[in-house]
C-alpha cells in the first residue's frame, strides 16, 4: 500500500471529492464478501448508487491492484463461477481514509448550507468588530 494520500485509485482525492465509487466499494466490502454483481445491485437497491458493470469491474480490478481488495473464484454447481471480493488490511485503512474525508467534505457541505438558508449566523456569533 503506498502512503501518499490521493495518488491511489483506492484513497480520497484531494479536495472535494469527485467519485464517491471508490468508497462504496470498499464500504460494502466491510464486513461481507460479495461477488461484483451482488455489490451493483445491493448499492442499486439500497443507496440509489448507479454504476455501469464496466466501470465497478474495472474499479474493483484497480483496487486489487492497489491491494485495498482480494479476490477468489467461487465455483458453483449451476453456472459460472463468481469472482468474490473481500476487504484487506490495506483496504480497512483505505476506507478509514475515506471516511474521515468524507466527513471532512460532509461538515463542509453543512456549512455551505446553513450559509444559504441563513442559519449560519444564528450558529456562529459575529465578530466583535461587526457589531
Amino acid at each position: 500500500m503506498k502512503n501518499t494520500v490521493g495518488t491511489d485509485a483506492g484513497l480520497p482525492p484531494r479536495g472535494t471529492p469527485k467519485n464517491y465509487l471508490m468508497a462504496w466499494l470498499l464500504v460494502m466490502l466491510k464486513d461481507l464478501n460479495l461477488h461484483g454483481y451482488e455489490i451493483m445491485k445491493a448499492l442499486k437497491e439500497n443507496f440509489a448508487v448507479v454504476s455501469d458493470p464496466g466501470t465497478v469491474y474495472r474499479a474493483l480490478r484497480q483496487l486489487e491492484r492497489d491491494g485495498y481488495i482480494s479476490s477468489w473464484w467461487d465455483p458453483k454447481e449451476q453456472g459460472p463461477a463468481r469472482r468474490v471480493y473481500t476487504l484487506t488490511d490495506g483496504g480497512k485503512d483505505a476506507l478509514a481514509l475515506w471516511s474521515s474525508a468524507l466527513e471532512q467534505y460532509r461538515s463542509n457541505l453543512d456549512s455551505f448550507f446553513s450559509l444559504y438558508t441563513g442559519t449560519w449566523a444564528k450558529e456562529h456569533p459575529s465578530k466583535p468588530d461587526e457589531e
